[in-house]
C-alpha cells in the first residue's frame, strides 16, 4: 500500500495502478534455457496482442518490493549503490522448481506501474535492477536486488603487457597494466617499454601531447613525432633529445638516462582531449564497461556537472594500480564534491552536491506524511562540528623525486618534492560559533589549477557553514519518482519548516507490502 489503502486503490496521477514485475533466469545445460517470470499485484492481468511481449499473462503473486539508495556514506556523495528485495508468493508450490533448475544472479528485474486495464506499453517504468541472489521456500520466493553498479566493478585499465617484446613489453612487464593518463598530468613516470631502444610508454592509446621529458629533473629537447611504433623504433634521436609517437602514447630517448625519467604530458585524446571531470567519467563508462553511451546514461546529468564544475583535472594510473571503474569514479567525482551511481530507472548519472536552490521538483507538507512524521537528524560525523578550514589539492606531482641532477633549479626541486599544492578557505565566524570546529586533512581532489582548487575550497566552506540537518520523512508514492540530488520543498509545523524549506534528497527508501494491510512507505532523507 501507499498511504492507508491498498496499493492498487490509490491514485497515481489520478489513475488506479498496480505493480508488475518480470525477471529472466538462465541455466546452462546442453544449451541455454531462459525462463521469464511475470508477476503482478492484480489478478487476471495479461498484455494485449499489440504489446511486447504479446498476450503474456501475469500471475497475481507479487507480495512486496523494497529498495534503498543513499549518498550518505561518511561523506555525502562519492560513488553510490542501491539494494533491495522482491518477494512473490509460493504458497501454491508453483515456483518450487526454480532454485533447483535455474540461476538468478545477474538477471534483469524490471518493475512497472500501471492500471489493470492499461496496455503494458503505457505502464510507467519504475525500476530496472538486477538480482544478486534468492531463496525459494514453502511460502515465498525472496529475491535480493541491486542496481547495475556491479557492472562498474571492472578494471579501469584491463589492458596488460604480454611480455613478448617490442610494443608488448619485455618479460619483466608481463601481466602489468599499461599506463593511463588524463588531462595535463605533471611529472608522471612512463613505463620503460623497450630498454635497448630507450622507448617508454606514457599512455595506452592516442594522447594529446608529451610536453616535457626529464632525466633526473633536467628537461630534454623535443625532436618531433612519428606515426607508429615501428617508425619510433627505427628513428634516430640525438643525445639530450626525445621523440614521440602520440598515436600510441610512446616516447624515445636519444641517450641512456642518468637517473629517473619523468614527463609532463597531456593525456588521452581518443575522443578528443578531455579535461573535465564528467567527460572523463563518461570516457571510463564508454570504454571500460558494458554500458552503452548514451542509452545507459542519464546524459543531462553529465552536461549539468560539466556546467557546474568545468575545471580541468588530471589523473595518472600507473602499471601497479588496480583501480576499478567504480573506484576511479569515486575518486574523481569525490574530488569535485560529487558522486556517480545508477538511478532507479537503470541509467547512470553524475551529480555535484550543492546547497538547495532554484525551483523544487516537488513539494511536500505535513498532510503528505501519512503513517509517520518528520524526524530531524544531525549531519554525518565528518561534518560535525563544521570545518573552519577546507584544504583542496591542485597541481599534483605524480612522481615525488629526490633523484635530481645538480643543475635542477630550486623551483623545480621544490615542485617535485611535494605530491600536490594546497588551496584553502577559512572562516573565523565558524571558529567563533563552534569552539570545537574542525581542521581536518585535505580533501582528495585532482584540480590542475590553483584558482579552481581555491574556488572549490570556498564552495565547500560556504556549503557547510550554514546550520543544516538531515530531515527524514515518510512520503506518498509520487516520491518514487525522486532521485538523489533532487531539490524538494518541505513545509511542516515543526522545527524551522513552517514557511517551507528547500532540501536536497540524499536517501531514498521504499517499502511496499501488498498483502498484509500495512502502511507502505517511501521514506526520503533530505539535506536542508
Amino acid at each position: 500500500m501507499f498511504g492507508a489503502a491498498p496499493y492498487s486503490a490509490l491514485p497515481w496521477s489520478a489513475d488506479r495502478r498496480d505493480m508488475r514485475a518480470y525477471f529472466d533466469m538462465t541455466m546452462d545445460l546442453s544449451a541455454d534455457l531462459t525462463l521469464k517470470v511475470y508477476v503482478t499485484t492484480a489478478a487476471g492481468y495479461a498484455t494485449e496482442p499489440t504489446d511486447t511481449p504479446p498476450n503474456q499473462p501475469f500471475r497475481g503473486t507479487l507480495q512486496s518490493f523494497s529498495f534503498t539508495r543513499s549518498i550518505m556514506q561518511g561523506d555525502i556523495g562519492r560513488f553510490t549503490t542501491g539494494t533491495g528485495n522482491l518477494k512473490i508468493s509460493n504458497a501454491d508450490a508453483e515456483y518450487d522448481f526454480l532454485q533447483l533448475s535455474y540461476a538468478i544472479d545477474g538477471r534483469p528485474i524490471t518493475i512497472r506501474l500501471g492500471r489493470a486495464d492499461q496496455p503494458y506499453a503505457e505502464t510507467y517504468p519504475l525500476a530496472k535492477l538486477t538480482a544478486s541472489g534468492w531463496n525459494v521456500d514453502t511460502d515465498s520466493v525472496s529475491i535480493d536486488l541491486q542496481d547495475y553498479s556491479y557492472k562498474l566493478e571492472v578494471p579501469m585499465q584491463p589492458n596488460t603487457y604480454g611480455g613478448t617484446g617490442g610494443v608488448d613489453g619485455g618479460s619483466d612487464l608481463a601481466g602489468k597494466r599499461k599506463p593511463l593518463v588524463f588531462g595535463n598530468a605533471l611529472n608522471i613516470t612512463p613505463v620503460l617499454l623497450v630498454p635497448n631502444l630507450l622507448i617508454y610508454q606514457a599512455h595506452d592509446g592516442v594522447m594529446q601531447s608529451i610536453d616535457v621529458v626529464y632525466d633526473r629533473g633536467v628537461a630534454l629537447t623535443g625532436a618531433g613525432d612519428v606515426a607508429n611504433y615501428a617508425a619510433l623504433a627505427a628513428a634516430s634521436v640525438a643525445s639530450g633529445q626525445f621523440k614521440t609517437c602520440l598515436a600510441a602514447g610512446l616516447l624515445k630517448l636519444g641517450s641512456s638516462p642518468s637517473g629517473t625519467v619523468t614527463a609532463d604530458v597531456k593525456g588521452d585524446a581518443t575522443d578528443g582531449y578531455l579535461v573535465k571531470t564528467a567527460d572523463i567519467v563518461r570516457w571510463a563508462l564508454r570504454h571500460r564497461t558494458v554500458l552503452s553511451d548514451p542509452a545507459d546514461l542519464f546524459t543531462a546529468s553529465f552536461d549539468a556537472a560539466n556546467a557546474a564544475q568545468p575545471a580541468p583535472i588530471d589523473y595518472f594510473i600507473g602499471p601497479d594500480d588496480n583501480l576499478t571503474v567504480a573506484a576511479f569514479i569515486d575518486n574523481v567525482m569525490g574530488g569535485i564534491g560529487g558522486w556517480g551511481g545508477h538511478r532507479l530507472d537503470g541509467t547512470f548519472e553524475v551529480r555535484i552536491f550543492q546547497a538547495p536552490s532554484d525551483s523544487p521538483v516537488d513539494s511536500f507538507t505535513r498532510a503528505d506524511m501519512v503513517g509517520g512524521d518528520i524526524k530531524k537528524e544531525p549531519l554525518p560525523d565528518s561534518y560535525r562540528p563544521p570545518r573552519w578550514r577546507w584544504r583542496v589539492p591542485y597541481q599534483r606531482c605524480w612522481t615525488v623525486q629526490t633523484d635530481l641532477a645538480g643543475a635542477v633549479t630550486a623551483a623545480r626541486k621544490a615542485f617535485v618534492a611535494e605530491p600536490y599544492r594546497l588551496a584553502e578557505a577559512t572562516s573565523s565566524t565558524i571558529q567563533l560559533d563552534h569552539p570545537f570546529a574542525q581542521d581536518r586533512d585535505p580533501v582528495q581532489s585532482y584540480f590542475s589549477n590553483a584558482s579552481d582548487a581555491a574556488a572549490e575550497a570556498n564552495r565547500l566552506i560556504n556549503l557547510f557553514k550554514t546550520t543544516r540537518a538531515i530531515y527524514r520523512m515518510p512520503l506518498p508514492r509520487r516520491a518514487l519518482r525522486r532521485n538523489m540530488g533532487d531539490v524538494i520543498s518541505v513545509t511542516h509545523p515543526r522545527f524551522d519548516l513552517r514557511a517551507g524549506r528547500l532540501m536536497v534528497v540524499v536517501e531514498w527508501d521504499a517499502k511496499v507490502d501488498f498483502e498484509n494491510g500495512s502502511i507502505d512507505s517511501v521514506e526520503i532523507a533530505a539535506y536542508g
